[in-house]
Order: C-alpha cells, then sequence, then structure tokens
C-alpha cells in the first residue's frame, strides 16, 4: 500500500505541475530587515516582486482604542517603507501588495478585547478600510497570535469570527482581500478557530506550518517536518508535522482552495548537551548561537544558514522519515529546509489541492544569491515548482529543484507503525564515488558512472562520500534541468 501512495504522489505531482489548484504564493517581508548589517541587510527594493502573486508587509498594531497603528513611523513613513514598497508594482504590475496587522510581539489581549466589543470591532474595521485605502495597499491580514491565548478570552473562538465577518462586509464593499495567519496544530482548531465559519469570510488562509519544533522542546527536532517520527505517536507529538496540521484543518472544515501552506525561509537551532549524540531527539541545553544578522539565539535565517554551511565543517544529515535535512558541528544543531525540501512541500501542497503555498519570510531568503544557488533560492524553488516555465510572468533568477539527501538518521524504537501519508522513496548508498571527482562549482553534479545518482558540490572540493544523493526509483538525474525525471527526458546514456 505504502508503495502505491508513493507512486501516486510521485505520478500526481507531475502532472499537477501542468493542471494545479495550487496557483497563489503568498510572501511575507518583514520589514525590519532593513536595519540588519552587512548580508543581511535587506531592502523593499531587494524583493523580487515577480516570485510571489501576494506580497504582505508587516507588522502594523492595534491600539486601546480600536484603531490600526503603525509600529515604525521613522522605517513606514519617513523613509518611504509604504510608498517604496507600492512601487513593487512597477515591476510586476499583477502582484497583489498587502500589510499584515499584528504578529508574535503584539500579543492577544488588545485584539482580544477589541474583536469582543461590538464598539470597537466596528471601530476597528473602518481604521483598517481607511488604512489600506489610504496608503494603497490591495488588501489586510489579520495575525492575530492568537484567539484564546496569551492573555485573550474563552469568547475569543467567537469573536474573531465576528470580526471576520465584519471586515469581510467591508472589504466587499471596497474591492479588498482579506487574509488570516493561523497556527497549524489540530489543537487550536479547538481552542481558537472555527474552520468552518473562517471558510465563509476570508479569501484565504496562510497556515504557519513551522515552529514545530525548537530548543523548548529540551532536544532536538525538524522546525517544519513533513511526517512524524516514528515514535511520535502521542496526542500532541502526532499532531506536530505539516501533514497532520494540513490534515486536520481540512477536516475541519476548510476549503483547500483556501489554504496556503506555510514554509519557512528559516531554521531553528540548538546547543547539544553532548556532542556525541547528535541524532532528531538528542537531548539540549538551550537554544543555538545566534546568527550574525538576525541576531536571536535559536532561529538562523536561510541566508545564516546557507553561509555557515558553505563554511564547511558542518556535518549534513537528511531525515528520510520526516523529509527534511539537519546539520551540526560541534556542539550546535541546525534543522532547517532547502530546496529540494521545499519542492516536496510544494509538490504536497499540490497534491492535496491547497490554493497556494505562503513563504515565511522572503527577507530571510539569499536574496543576492552569495551562497551560490541563485537570487532568493527557496523563494524561487517555490515559484518554479507551482508555475513551472509558464504561468505568471516569470522571475530574473535561476534556482534548481533538487530531490532530498537520502543520508538515514539514527531514530528511537518506534513504538507502532502508522504510516498512512504518501511519502516520496529514498534508498541509501554505500557506494564511495570516486576521490578524483572535483566539484566545479556550487550546486549538484551528476556521477558519472550512474545516472540515478548526484552529489551536493561546494566549488574546488573533492567529491565525499556523504555528498551523496539518490533518485526515486525508476528516475535519473538530468544535468541540464538539475532534477530527477524519466530516463527518457535526460541526456543520461545507458
Amino acid at each position: 500500500m505504502k508503495a502505491a501512495l508513493v507512486a501516486g504522489l510521485l505520478l500526481v505531482s507531475s502532472i499537477a505541475s501542468i493542471n494545479a489548484a495550487t496557483d497563489r504564493i503568498v510572501c511575507y517581508f518583514g520589514s525590519w530587515a532593513t536595519y540588519r548589517i552587512g548580508n543581511g541587510k535587506y531592502d523593499v527594493e531587494n524583493i523580487n516582486p515577480k516570485l510571489c502573486t501576494h506580497i504582505i508587509y508587516t507588522f502594523v498594531g492595534l491600539d486601546t482604542k480600536g484603531n490600526v497603528k503603525i509600529l515604525d513611523n521613522w522605517l513606514d513613513i519617513s523613509l518611504g517603507g509604504y510608498s517604496r514598497f507600492l512601487q513593487l508594482k512597477q515591476r510586476n504590475p499583477n502582484v497583489k501588495l498587502m500589510v499584515a496587522i499584528g504578529g508574535w510581539n503584539e500579543g492577544s489581549s488588545t485584539y482580544s478585547t477589541m474583536a469582543n466589543s461590538d464598539l470597537l470591532r466596528a471601530v476597528f474595521v473602518e481604521s483598517a478600510v481607511s488604512f489600506v485605502k489610504r496608503y494603497g495597499f490591495d488588501g489586510f491580514d489579520v495575525d492575530w497570535e492568537y484567539p484564546t491565548l496569551r492573555g485573550g478570552s474563552v469568547d475569543d473562538r467567537v469573536g474573531f469570527i465576528k470580526l471576520l465577518r465584519d471586515l469581510r462586509a467591508r472589504f466587499d464593499q471596497e474591492g479588498l482581500i482579506l487574509s488570516i495567519a493561523t497556527a497549524a496544530t489540530g489543537d487550536y482548531l479547538r481552542s481558537a478557530y472555527d474552520a468552518p465559519e473562517i471558510n465563509k469570510y476570508v479569501h484565504f488562509v496562510n497556515l504557519m506550518a513551522y515552529d514545530l519544533h525548537a530548543y523548548w522542546d529540551a532536544q532536538t527536532g525538524a522546525n517544519a517536518p513533513m511526517y512524524p517520527n516514528s515514535w511520535e505517536t502521542g496526542y500532541t507529538t502526532s499532531m506536530l508535522n505539516v501533514d497532520a496540521c494540513v490534515r486536520a484543518w481540512l477536516a475541519a472544515g476548510l476549503s483547500p482552495s483556501k489554504l496556503n501552506l506555510g514554509v519557512p525561509v528559516f531554521g531553528h537551532t540548538f546547543k547539544l548537551a553532548s556532542t556525541l549524540d547528535t541524532r532528531i531527539g538528542a537531548p539540549t541545553i538551550g537554544p543555538g548561537d545566534a546568527g550574525p544578522y538576525t541576531l536571536e539565539p535559536g532561529t538562523l535565517s536561510y541566508l545564516e544558514i546557507c553561509e555557515k554551511l558553505a563554511s564547511g565543517g558542518y556535518s549534513l544529515q537528511f531525515s528520510n522519515e520526516q523529509q527534511v535535512p539537519y546539520a551540526y558541528r560541534g556542539n550546535q544543531w541546525i534543522s532547517y529546509d532547502s530546496v529540494s525540501s521545499i519542492v516536496f512541500k510544494v509538490q504536497y501542497a499540490k497534491y492535496m489541492n491547497l490554493g497556494g503555498v505562503m513563504v515565511w519570510s522572503i527577507e530571510s531568503d539569499d536574496a543576492r544569491g552569495i551562497c551560490g544557488q541563485g537570487e532568493h533560492p527557496i523563494t524561487s524553488a517555490v515559484y518554479r515548482e507551482v508555475f513551472g516555465s509558464t504561468g505568471t510572468p516569470q522571475p530574473s533568477v535561476t534556482t534548481t529543484t533538487q530531490r532530498p539527501v537520502t543520508t538515514t538518521t539514527t531514530q528511537k524504537p518506534a513504538t507502532t507503525t502508522t504510516t498512512v501519508t504518501p511519502r516520496p522513496t529514498s534508498t541509501t548508498t554505500t557506494a564511495r564515488p570516486n576521490q578524483k571527482l572535483v566539484c566545479p562549482a556550487s550546486g549538484f553534479l551528476r556521477d558519472p558512472a550512474d545516472c540515478t545518482q548526484f552529489y551536493q558540490c561546494y566549488p574546488g572540493l573533492p567529491i565525499q562520500t556523504s555528498w551523496m544523493l539518490k533518485c526515486p526509483t525508476n528516475l535519473y538525474f538530468d544535468n541540464k534541468t538539475n532534477v530527477c525525471t524519466y530516463l527518457f527526458d535526460t541526456d543520461c546514456q545507458i
């Protein structure tokens, strides 16, 4: 049965690339990245508006009287953040430009008070409409983290729906887009979110399917695992994976066409309790070291991660069970998503007929191509997998979409076997590559002796066994497109 499901996913994902319901790419932009230093500095002008169908500027806030408030007047107004953001339409007239309210730092209590008061809610709705029209945005995203929690009220589940109902009624009068960002796991559907009612009022939902494991677990874990580990069979642990999150929201009544699968352009880091135990589930003693740009212990942008990996010394691993990579050096352990794991997440979104993919967040990508994967490699991979070579206007960057690394990880003993979701196959190989083969550039290089396998390259360095990747059964690596595909579609000579 599993083999049939795997084959079905590969076939469906191939067909979906031509006829897919998934045609929305929502990119959040963290405006605070303009204050970062060095390679991490990211301004509005660094955004490639051809990579996204919607771009959301973050964040504005809420005052105690129910009005939208600007959180950084210097950046957003004095430095022209909003006006420069809207100029992205000059480079892509079709892109929808929105603004988000909320975020983690805003908390929940003020939003709870507003949503549960008829008066304050009415003030807020008019304030939101006025704000969006004043600055010229196409829509408004509500990122309340989270109803009923973090200072919220038990009434928030109902109050949140009233808020969305009232916003949508006014937004329809003005032709504006309404979206929300939500927590991902199924437990929130009982406490905070009424999915069938949400379905009535929003244009789409951005599912934050990441932060599922981090240093607060006191053990290593994947930021955004596709599937659970074999030992994660408990009520809580079994829901901490992308597949479970998506299925929970769909089962609760949200239309697939309204759901955007959130993918992370960042990773979580851990400090190992022992450098001898580097597996997923290894004990940790706190967050990993802060990066030079984000300056936040326990979290690294994709740019910071790819620079670290390129500097050498890291052991790169891939969890076949969870379909995500991880890396470690010394006592530093990093969970992240690579181009290849992001590609599989997009394929999964297509397989599930979801409406789109959400990227959090574009300023954490490698905007300048510093790591040798092209500009905005993660966001570009999402675009290429959603639209292929046709569809919306093409980006000015090129990337590759590779298969995941097939290095196995040492897992805890399985207590049950309940694998029913489709997963890609992967084969571990012990063959040793020709050590005289040298990488000419960053990227991928096919094994000259075997078209079914290829290597992740670091320029000027001899190929190492640990760099080997294996195509799924009956697929072959094509040097021109840098993907595993059918033999007739490659330049491979058997």
